[in-house]
């Protein structure tokens, strides 16, 4: 029982860290005056993999996995067809960065978990 409670108390931690990284990113991304799309993204893959890691009460490396398929899969239908913006050069064309970004943000923070797992077990 206290393992369905860990994980249920993980899928609530890393929702309210999935909006709150996506809401500041898109701020601070307007603030600085860049393209919001890629930083909204890649902040919310970060953070999703790495909160699901460090909450989750066992099994920390396949759990961050299970949120990096998710978020790839919620990512792609989320971003939707993504065009550059109106100030590019290329205004209004198609693009894979937001998509990219996202994708690679996750993997990276994935990468970190795999790592940090690893030094914590061989200690």
């Amino acid at each position: 029982m206290d393992q369905i409670k860990g994980f249920t108390l993980s899928i609530v931690i890393v929702v309210i860290i999935f909006i709150i990284s996506a809401v500041g990113a898109g701020v601070l991304a307007d603030l600085a005056g860049v393209w919001k799309k890629p930083f909204i993204g890649a902040s919310a893959a970060f953070f999703v993999v790495i909160t699901g890691y460090i909450t989750a009460p066992s099994h920390k490396q396949k759990i961050a996995v299970m949120w990096l398929v998710i978020g790839a899969i919620s990512a792609w239908f989320l971003a939707g067809d993504s065009y550059y913006p109106e100030d590019y050069e290329h205004e209004y064309q198609l693009t894979i960065i937001p998509l990219l970004a996202t994708y690679l943000s996750g993997l990276f923070a994935l990468l970190i978990c795999l790592v940090w797992h690893k030094k914590t077990n061989l200690q």
